[in-house]
């Protein structure tokens, strides 16, 4: 308690404090555009922060971090293009909301979700570290690759349409991922000669290929008529019948953010990760499955809770 208060007179420092707003601004307009993912704004942010002292520069990345990956939620929402990977887990349920002309419904749950989380963490982060530390210290190799399974395997779940075609694009995402020089032995893979394929192919490019380029191809391919319209919306208020979703939901809140702060603390896995198994875990305990990928709310409720609360255990 004594850390904690001492804490938080560092934190409310007016210059911190400036810090903060200054570092929140810039990790939302650098989650919000597509392609540029919190970890890269994370990197830009170094070369300002290596000047600063201790406290402000970790407020600063904190607040980046924190942000940047809440921004990735926009442009998924509004045009099924993920700003960050973390976004990529409930793309679809945010944009299928979007086209039911409830954008704002689901802008705000997300944001209040990832309040709510982002809180359930750094609680947990304050009463549980050491016995955290100590459940993390004792995963070897075979539990990273359970971890690793079923977060694969969650991608599967939650894929809409058959289960065969998800998990065939499952082992063709982890094709492209081999692409490269190999970490072990350092032997090219599948590089038919080409030095361009020696680094692989990066997240960024993959994701803005997948996501980005995808949709401006069904919208162009698509006729007029059978276009899918996105009405005019208000965003007047992020706020408007949020409460009344996260009372009904009040049960997966607890849920996502509990997943959150258990798979953030284990190194190597984020909020990426967390996002995807919370989404896996709402499909497959809902009452509702079929409305999931249609604009089912609760999905957006378990998987906005769960990566916000994985960034304090990370």
């Amino acid at each position: 308690m004594d850390a904690f208060i001492a804490g938080l007179y560092l934190v409310f420092d007016p210059y911190v404090l400036m810090v903060m707003v200054g570092a929140a601004a810039f990790g939302l307009l650098v989650g919000s555009i597509p392609g540029l993912t919190a970890t890269m704004a994370t990197a830009l942010l170094i070369p300002v922060t290596f000047f600063m002292d201790p406290v402000p520069a970790i407020a600063a990345i904190v607040t980046t971090v924190a942000t940047a990956i809440f921004a990735g939620d926009i442009p998924g929402a509004l045009l099924r293009i993920p700003g960050t990977p973390a976004s990529a887990a409930y793309c679809d349920e945010a944009f299928a909301l979007t086209r039911k002309g409830k954008a704002q419904l689901a802008l705000g749950v997300g944001l209040m979700s990832s309040v709510i989380g982002g809180l359930v963490g750094a609680v947990v982060l304050m009463m549980a570290t050491s016995a955290l530390a100590e459940f993390a210290f004792k995963f070897s190799s075979f539990e990273y690759f359970w971890l690793a399974c079923l977060g694969l395997s969650s991608a599967v779940v939650v894929s809409s349409g058959s289960t065969l075609k998800g998990f065939v694009s499952l082992l063709i995402g982890l094709f492209i991922s081999t692409i490269g020089i190999d970490l072990i032995s350092g032997h090219p893979r599948f590089t038919f000669g080409s030095t361009e394929l020696l680094a692989g192919i990066s997240f960024i490019p993959a994701m803005i290929g997948m996501f980005a380029i995808s949709e401006v191809l069904r919208y162009v391919a698509s006729s007029d008529k059978g276009r899918p319209s996105v009405p005019k919306q208000s965003m007047n208020s992020l706020f408007k019948g949020v409460g009344g979703v996260l009372y009904k939901y009040k049960f997966n809140v607890a849920r996502g953010s509990s997943i959150g702060a258990v798979t953030g603390v284990l190194p190597g896995a984020g909020a990426d990760i967390a996002a995807r198994v919370a989404y896996g875990v709402s499909t497959r305990a809902s009452k509702d499955k079929e409305s999931y990928g249609k604009g089912n709310v609760e999905g957006l409720v378990d998987a906005s809770s769960a990566d916000k609360a994985g960034l304090a255990g990370a």
